[in-house]
C-alpha cells in the first residue's frame, strides 16, 4: 500500500490557475481541488519520503493566498477504491466507450469502441479534459495503417485508442516503470486484442530507422518541451504531433517553443481551460 503526504488549504477561487503553474516547480505528485462556496479546497499529494519539501510547499500555498494550511499522512488506496466503487463508464468523443470495470463491463452503445480502463497508479482514465482532448483528435486524424508514438503513455489509453481506430503500429514509452506495468495489465484486460509494444524508458531510446506518422504527448509543458528535439527526429516529414496538458494561457508561449523545434502549429483543440496542439513536422 503506498503512502502520501498530503498538504491541504483553502484558497481563493481565483488562485486556481496560478496554482497549476506553481506547481509545475513543486516536487509534488498531484492534487485535488474542489469547489467550496467562494473558496477552492486543495490537497497536495508528495511521495512519503518527501518530507523536506512540506515547508517549501506550504510556503508557495500561502503566496498564493492559502488558510488552514495543514499537512498529514494519506493511504493511496483510501482514495483509490472509493473512485473505482463510484465511476462509472462513459462514452467519449463520437466512438468511445470507457469503462473502469474490467471485472464486470458494461456494454457499449451501438458503434462504439470498448475500451477497459480500471483506475490505477497511472495517468490516464478518460476523465481529465487533457486526455479527452487528445482522445478526440485521434478521431479527427486519419489513422488507418499509420503508425503511433504515445509519449508518456501512463495508463496506456491514447496508445489503446489509437490501435482501436485503426493505427498499424503503436508504441507507449513512459519513464515511470510501475505506469509500464499498469500499462500492460489493462493492455491484456481488453475484450478483444489491441496490441500496443510498451517500455519503460525516455524518448532518447526510441528507435527512428523507420520514422513514426503521429507522435501523442499528454504531459505539462515543462515535461514534454524538453522532450521536442528526440520527437522532432523520431518524426517522419509532414508527421503529426498532438500535443495536450497545456492550459489556454500557455498556447502561445508552447506554439513559439514548438516551432523552433521545426514544427508548424496546424489546429488547436480547447476543453475549458485545457488547450491540445495538433502540430505539423516540417
Amino acid at each position: 500500500m503506498a503512502e502520501y503526504l498530503t498538504v491541504t488549504c483553502r484558497l481563493p477561487a481565483s488562485a486556481e490557475e496560478p496554482l497549476a503553474h506553481a506547481m509545475q516547480d513543486w516536487p509534488v505528485l498531484g492534487c485535488q481541488v474542489e469547489d467550496a462556496g467562494g473558496d477552492v479546497e486543495v490537497t497536495v499529494y508528495l511521495g512519503a519520503g518527501a518530507t523536506s519539501a512540506v515547508p517549501a510547499v506550504q510556503e508557495g500555498l500561502r503566496r498564493l493566498g492559502a488558510s488552514d494550511v495543514e499537512t498529514g499522512p494519506f493511504a493511496e488506496h483510501d482514495w483509490l477504491s472509493e473512485y473505482r466503487r463510484t465511476v462509472t463508464p462513459r462514452a467519449l468523443g463520437q466512438r468511445l466507450w470507457v469503462d473502469p470495470h474490467p471485472g464486470s463491463p458494461t456494454p457499449p452503445p451501438e458503434g462504439r469502441i470498448h475500451l477497459l480502463v480500471e483506475p490505477r497508479q497511472a495517468f490516464g482514465t478518460g476523465s481529465h479534459e487533457s486526455t479527452q482532448l487528445v482522445l478526440g483528435v485521434l478521431e479527427s486524424l486519419e489513422l488507418e495503417g499509420r503508425s503511433v508514438l504515445d509519449v508518456g503513455t501512463g495508463s496506456g489509453i491514447l496508445a489503446m485508442a489509437a490501435r482501436a481506430l485503426g493505427a498499424r503500429h503503436v508504441v507507449g514509452c513512459d519513464i515511470d516503470i510501475d505506469a509500464i506495468f499498469v500499462a500492460r495489465q489493462i493492455v491484456a484486460e481488453q475484450l478483444r486484442p489491441l496490441p500496443v509494444a510498451l517500455f519503460a524508458g525516455t524518448t532518447q531510446a526510441v528507435r527512428v530507422s523507420t520514422p513514426f506518422d503521429i507522435v501523442l504527448a499528454n504531459m505539462l509543458p515543462a515535461q514534454f518541451e524538453p522532450l521536442l528535439v528526440d520527437v522532432r527526429r523520431a518524426l517522419g516529414p509532414g508527421g503529426t504531433l498532438v500535443l495536450s496538458g497545456l492550459m489556454a494561457d500557455q498556447r502561445a508561449a508552447v506554439a513559439g517553443e514548438v516551432e523552433r523545434c521545426d514544427f508548424e502549429p496546424a489546429l488547436v483543440h480547447e476543453l475549458g481551460e485545457w488547450v491540445a496542439l495538433v502540430c505539423r513536422a516540417v
